[in-house]
């Protein structure tokens, strides 16, 4: 399925609509260019869940975690490891048997992940505006019927 964002704000609407409609074994693979809205979603999503203002990239300590509920939301971003099997030092295992994982730039180590996975795959248009392409579980496409479909 592919949605059109039309600007910031529809981008932060699709992260907590994802959010809301997310379990708690979910991993959300953000996929796109420098800009393209990956992080933009992810905070979204992470406020939507937890209320916390202050989320930062994941760039430089390559994974942030966040607690809500009984669970952990694990915030990963992939740009800067080097060799795959490093991210079993970023308690990836841990990840994998207990809360919802977001994968920024997942690439490197998408031979690791489960298949049951979700691609969120971001393309910047112009003016603020985007594409977003879902593959995924057919229930969470149905949820996105409030967006507009290219």
């Amino acid at each position: 399925m592919r949605l059109l964002l039309n600007n910031i704000k529809d981008t932060n609407k699709f992260g907590q609509k994802l959010a809301q409609i997310s379990k708690s074994d979910d991993i959300f693979c953000l996929k796109g260019n420098l800009g393209s809205g990956k992080t933009t979603i992810a905070r979204a999503f992470i406020n939507s869940l937890t209320k916390n203002t202050k989320i930062l990239s994941p760039t430089f300590p390559m994974l942030i975690t966040y607690e809500y509920k009984n669970n952990i939301i694990w915030h990963y971003d992939m740009y800067r490891l080097k060799n795959s099997i490093d991210v079993w030092n970023l308690s990836f295992e841990d990840a994998l048997n207990k809360g919802i994982i977001l994968i920024e730039w997942p690439e490197i180590i998408e031979h690791l992940i489960p298949n049951k996975k979700i691609d969120i795959i971001l393309n910047d248009l112009s003016n603020n505006r985007r594409s977003v392409e879902i593959n995924g579980e057919i229930e969470i496409l149905q949820q996105f019927e409030g967006f507009k479909k290219i």
